[in-house]
């Protein structure tokens, strides 16, 4: 895929990027690849742990994984790093017992 030759562009230059590896989990998300998805993802929220979206969005993918306890505990970080956002991450919240769609990591 052509995103991801460009990503190993920016690996090359810059191996620890959490820009590109959130980039790649986005990549990775959409080609239904969630556990990939979700190492790039874990590799973001060691550079920048108080990065609410990040764990918004690995909140997302334990839920695709079959993993509401994680998924949870994810929304709930997310939920404590930045409150302004509740809507968004409660009615992810309230949508944990659905069944998954097809969602996207996304920023919000």
């Amino acid at each position: 895929m052509e995103a991801l030759d460009t990503l190993a562009g920016a690996f090359r230059l810059d191996p620890r990027n959490p820009q590109a590896h959130y980039q790649r989990a986005t990549i990775f998300m959409t080609l239904d690849r969630p556990e990939d998805a979700l190492s790039e993802l874990e590799k973001v929220r060691s550079a920048a742990p108080k990065e609410a979206s990040v764990h918004f969005n690995m909140g997302k993918v334990h839920k695709r994984l079959g993993q509401p306890a994680k998924a949870m505990r994810c929304f709930l970080t997310a939920l404590d790093l930045d409150p302004k956002d509740n809507n968004l991450i409660k009615a992810a919240m309230d949508r944990l017992d659905e069944p998954d769609v097809e969602e996207e990591v996304s920023v919000f």
